[in-house]
C-alpha cells in the first residue's frame, strides 16, 4: 500500500486530468471550470460574537427544484455534505441563529431571493426548478454534463448547472470529496512549518498524523489509487519522493526534536509541490489551471496569525510567490 500511496498535493495533478473523463461528464467550458468556480470564501463567521473570525465559508448555494427525482435529492445533499468538509463554517451570525435561517448552503428553488442570486454563486441541481428557465439558453452541454454561466443572473456571480444525478455524483463524491482533503492538507502542511519555526514540534507532528491536517490529502490519495495504472511515471516519481520527505524525513527530524533539519526537508518537499505545480527540476507542470486566488490565498492568512511573512518559505527555487497558468 505505501508504494501506491500518493500524496494530496501532488496527486491532485493526476487526478484532476482523469476524473470527468472517467465519469464521463462533460465540462464546460472549459474542461477545468469544475475546478475554478468558487465555492468558497474568505469572510467573517460567528458575527455577533466574541468568537468573530475570517474563515472559509461558502460562497456557492445549492439549489433544487422540490419535484426533482429522489436521486437528484439524494446527491444535493451529498453536495452540501462535501462542501462542508472543505469549509470552516457555513458562515453563521447571530441574526441568522435568531432568524432560525437554514445554515447549511442548500435551497428550494422557490426559497432562492434576489439577495440570494446577488450574494452567492449557484450550483443548480437538474432542470425542474425556476432557476433553469433562466439560464437554459446559455447552456450547451449534453447528455450528463456540468457547466458554469458567468454573469447570468447578475453580473460578477457564476452559476454552476449540474444536468443529472450522475454529474451531481461526480461533483460531491469526487469534485468536492477532493479539494477539501487536498485543501485540509495543503494548509495544514503550511501549518507545520510555522509550527516549527516556533519550536512546537510536538504539534507539527501530529499535524503530520491528523485526518483532518496533513493527512486530510488521504482523499485525493484514495481517488488516485483507484487510476494509478494511468498515472505518468514522472509524477509518480515526484510523488514517492514526496512521500518519504514528509512522512519520513521529516517525521523523524521531529521526533529527534532537530528543527534545524525539520525546516530542511520541510523545504525540500515544498520544492516537489512547485515541480508538479509550476514546473521545476526537470519535471513538467501538470496543473493546467489557476486556482481560485481566494481560497488559495487563505494560508496568508494563516503566515500572519504566527507573525510571519512570505518569506519563511518562498526562497531559493521556490521565491515564487502567486498564481500561474
Amino acid at each position: 500500500m505505501r508504494r501506491l500511496l500518493i500524496t494530496g498535493l501532488v496527486a491532485s495533478l493526476f487526478v484532476f486530468t482523469v476524473l470527468g473523463t472517467a465519469f464521463a461528464i462533460q465540462i464546460l467550458p472549459e474542461p477545468t471550470s469544475d475546478r475554478t468556480f468558487q465555492f468558497l470564501r474568505i469572510e467573517e463567521t460567528f458575527k455577533g460574537s466574541p468568537l468573530k473570525v475570517k474563515a472559509l465559508v461558502p460562497n456557492a448555494v445549492i439549489v433544487i427544484g422540490s419535484a426533482e427525482d429522489p436521486a437528484l435529492m439524494k446527491q444535493a445533499g451529498a453536495i452540501a455534505f462535501m462542501l462542508g468538509q472543505w469549509a470552516h463554517d457555513p458562515g453563521s451570525s447571530v441574526e441568522r441563529i435568531r432568524q432560525n435561517a437554514t445554515l447549511a448552503p442548500i435551497m428550494l428553488d422557490s426559497e432562492v431571493t434576489e439577495k440570494v442570486i446577488s450574494e452567492f454563486n449557484l450550483i443548480v441541481l437538474g432542470s425542474k426548478n425556476r432557476i433553469y428557465g433562466k439560464i437554459k439558453s446559455r447552456l450547451h452541454g449534453k447528455g450528463s454534463f456540468i457547466e458554469v454561466i458567468r454573469d447570468v443572473l447578475v453580473k460578477g456571480r457564476d452559476v454552476m448547472f449540474v444536468s443529472d444525478s450522475k454529474a451531481a455524483f461526480y461533483l460531491a463524491n469526487r469534485r468536492l470529496y477532493f479539494k477539501s482533503g487536498a485543501y485540509n492538507g495543503y494548509f495544514n502542511f503550511v501549518k507545520a512549518r510555522l509550527l516549527i519555526e516556533k519550536g512546537d514540534l510536538d504539534a507539527a507532528k501530529y499535524l503530520l498524523t491528523s485526518p483532518n491536517a496533513v493527512k486530510g490529502c488521504g482523499k485525493p490519495v484514495m481517488l488516485a489509487i483507484g487510476f494509478k495504472e494511468k498515472m505518468p511515471k514522472e509524477l509518480l516519481k515526484v510523488a514517492k519522493k514526496r512521500n518519504v520527505l514528509v512522512f519520513k524525513e521529516l517525521n523523524k527530524a521531529l521526533t529527534e526534536k532537530n528543527a534545524n533539519k525539520a525546516k530542511e526537508v520541510w523545504h525540500r518537499a515544498m520544492t516537489t509541490c512547485y515541480a508538479c505545480h509550476q514546473g521545476i527540476d526537470n519535471t513538467k507542470k501538470f496543473r493546467k489551471f489557476t486556482p481560485d486566488r481566494g481560497v488559495h490565498s487563505y494560508h496568508q492568512n494563516i503566515v500572519r496569525s504566527f507573525g510571519e511573512n512570505c518569506s519563511l518559505c518562498h526562497y531559493g527555487r521556490t521565491v515564487y510567490r502567486g498564481y500561474v497558468n
